[in-house]
């Protein structure tokens, strides 16, 4: 899925900034990590209040973590785990995108 796709299927601005970064250079970078670790999550089916809730806690891993090995776009996955499990996400990819 494109970011860009999301975004406006939702109705987020993705010009609109979450950190240093725009919506949209956030979401593509959320959308790598998600394609490699966490394929199942139907990011896709996911509400508006959710993917910002995903962006914003996104906005805070940046200053958290190191970029490396998309160690910040992993951390606001797993800090939204349980709200991701609603979007098809297991024990299993819990497990993948684990970094600790």
């Amino acid at each position: 899925m494109e970011a860009m796709t999301l975004l406006k299927k939702v109705g987020l601005n993705s010009d609109e900034p979450v950190f240093l970064i725009t919506a949209k250079e956030a979401t593509e970078n959320l959308l790598e990590a998600i394609e490699e670790y966490c394929p199942n999550l139907k990011i896709n089916k996911m509400t508006k209040e959710d993917i910002t809730t995903l962006l914003y806690s996104y906005s805070n891993c940046v200053i958290n973590y190191h970029p490396e090995n998309c160690h910040q776009e992993r951390a606001a996955l797993l800090e939204n785990f349980e709200m991701l499990r609603r979007y098809g996400l297991t024990d299993d990819d819990y497990n993948s995108i684990d970094f600790c």
